[in-house]
């Protein structure tokens, strides 16, 4: 086996800031974006729904229209937990 030996010369910056990120929150965070992003998707589907009731000028069951509240209240609400998680799960930093 060949044996290769290179002078090599590294230069870095004399500090490196690394920014922490508490997995536990960021995992909730995640979890809570996934919630999200299914929520929606029912939505979109419940709404297009809607739209094609309307258009063929029929009547949209209450039920329906429950549905799509129900859909849109789950996307606010999971939109400001991520929000409000993933903020949590950067670090502080001190100003010290």
């Amino acid at each position: 086996m060949a044996k290769i030996d290179i002078k090599t010369q590294v230069e870095g910056p004399d500090e490196i800031k690394i920014n922490l990120v508490r997995e536990d929150y960021l995992d909730i965070s995640n979890t809570f974006r996934i919630c999200f992003e299914i929520c929606l998707a029912i939505g979109a589907a419940i709404l297009g729904d809607i739209i094609a009731l309307l258009n063929d000028k029929k009547d949209v069951p209450l039920l329906i229209w429950l549905f799509f509240l129900l859909m849109v209240i789950a996307c606010i609400s999971f939109l400001v937990l991520t929000a409000k998680n993933i903020k949590k799960a950067k670090s502080q930093t001190d100003n010290t």
